[in-house]
């Protein structure tokens, strides 16, 4: 398999070639070892589903490189980037002695004395490539945390589609709905994607999209079964979205009811933590100090502590759905133009409910631009009483699943 890049995209590869190499040389780097698939991925363009058979990527500062992958892939790893005919193989994993990834990553003459690697390579891996002299180096995170025009384009995509999720499941929600008929958008949403993505990425895309209803949205990590009903609120309709490599999310709390007093209190503290959260979003702002402002704020109007606050404001967006700058009191980031984030200060009470909403936020030279466009107020996050089409809806579904 060839690889088939536009212009556009091999100009955005080199320059990322490029600014590893000055990176490495400025940290008096020869060459680097690289296995994590994300690196690989943002350097070569190829995906893959590395499973018990590690790809490395050796990187010289000088910009050569070579891949070293399983003999199942060789075909498949003509795809990457700037691999053209380098590509050496071994037999597979595991293999007799002689055959195996490290007979071939270092029995070739490949690797120069005093090479790196990621810190983040299992210790099973690491322990080789310190024997054979590497020495563990952090090079990558400095590079990707900083995103080009290209990427950005690429997130603001991935936050389109997330926003699109999030505003069919206020559509699908109502009073009484089954938890499995938000979760129905993420089929159409899948769908939308793959139509709309000429290069589309089975691999590197990825939907999770559906809402958390209360009380188990004060559990953002838990899993909501497909039997449970909306009741009143606060519920958490979240959308996380992955399209061709790059990621975003956009996240609303919303009431199938009109909310009580005390439930509009809280969305309305939401609000002003989220929008302090903002104020804050400028180049040169510790990511510590941000947290650390937001939750002074909420500590002072009552609401501190893990069990209430359980997270952090917010993470970077990439490759990743989270990754580095870490929105948190000990993070040692500091905002920088083009790096993007979310912003998520959440309330969470025990037996009640959740109140989040979670923004793709791009810092710009002179504050943030927001990527995700869906609702945010509390008049747009009340939904109606369910309709002849929620009725229909819900009868299919209850019958789909035999619920």
């Amino acid at each position: 398999m060839k690889a088939a890049f536009t212009p556009e995209q091999g100009q955005e590869f080199q320059r990322r070639a490029d600014a590893v190499c000055a990176a490495m040389r400025a940290a008096g780097l020869r060459q680097l070892v690289l296995t994590d698939t994300d690196n690989l991925f943002y350097l070569t363009g190829a995906t893959f589903d590395a499973l018990e058979r590690p790809f490395f990527l050796i990187l010289d500062a000088d910009g050569g490189r070579q891949l070293v992958v399983p003999a199942l892939e060789l075909d498949h790893l003509g795809k990457a980037w700037g691999a053209q005919d380098r590509v050496s193989t071994y037999r597979e994993y595991p293999a007799p002695a002689g055959e195996t990834w490290h007979d071939a990553l270092l029995g070739k003459g490949l690797l120069q004395p005093g090479f790196a690697f990621e810190p983040s390579l299992p210790m099973s891996m690491a322990r080789v490539l310190l024997d054979a002299g590497g020495e563990p180096h952090e090079l990558m995170e400095g590079i990707r945390i900083i995103k080009s025009a290209w990427e950005i384009a690429a997130i603001e995509r991935a936050a389109h589609y997330a926003d699109w999720g999030v505003r069919q499941i206020l559509r699908n929600a109502s009073e009484g709905a089954l938890v499995a008929e938000t979760f129905t958008p993420g089929q159409a949403l899948s769908r939308k994607i793959i139509r709309e993505t000429p290069d589309w990425d089975p691999v590197a895309t990825r939907v999770i999209c559906g809402a958390w209803p209360a009380p188990l949205s004060a559990e953002p990590h838990a899993i909501p079964r497909l039997d449970m009903t909306l009741g009143e609120g606060p519920h958490v309709a979240m959308v996380l979205t992955r399209v061709n490599g790059y990621a975003a999310e956009s996240e609303r709390t919303f009431f199938t009811t009109r909310p009580d007093p005390r439930a509009r209190e809280l969305f309305h503290l939401l609000e002003a933590a989220r929008e302090r959260a903002f104020s804050l979003v400028r180049p040169g702002m510790h990511c510590a100090e941000l947290d650390w402002q937001v939750n002074r704020f909420l500590a002072g109007c009552g609401y501190a502590g893990d069990s209430v606050r359980l997270h952090r404001c917010g993470h970077g967006f990439g490759l990743g759905n989270h990754e580095p700058p870490w929105i948190a009191e000990g993070s040692e980031h500091v905002l920088q133009e083009n790096m993007v984030i979310s912003i998520e200060p959440g309330i969470y009470l025990a037996g009640e409910g959740g109140y989040r909403h979670s923004d793709t936020v791009l810092v710009t030279a002179n504050g943030y631009r927001c990527l995700t466009k869906a609702p945010i107020r509390l008049n747009e996050l009340v939904l109606g009483r369910p309709g002849l089409r929620h009725r229909l809806q819900r009868r299919l579904i209850r019958n789909a699943l035999n619920l």
